[in-house]
């Protein structure tokens, strides 16, 4: 998708859309000159009838995978108090 640079209400670039975007979306963005770049949607800062203001990052999201599993049982429980 395609998007113009905004500077957001903190001073910080952020982005213009015309669509309804998600986190960690991948948009392409244009400045004046004609150039692109592609950008992550990272959080909605405004919302308007025909136009989304959002904050971004140019790090590509990563897939997290959890580091173990968890048992369906539950957490396990303490003998004795944490205390």
């Amino acid at each position: 998708m395609s998007a113009t640079w905004y500077k957001l209400k903190d001073g910080t670039w952020g982005v213009k859309i015309r669509h309804d975007g998600q986190p960690n979306e991948e948009v392409e963005v244009t400045n004046k000159k004609g150039e692109t770049k592609t950008v992550y949607l990272v959080g909605c800062a405004a919302k308007f009838d025909d136009a989304q203001l959002w904050s971004i990052t140019d790090n590509e999201p990563q897939n997290v995978k959890p580091t173990r599993n968890i048992p369906a049982s539950g957490p396990k429980t303490l003998d004795e108090e944490p205390f």
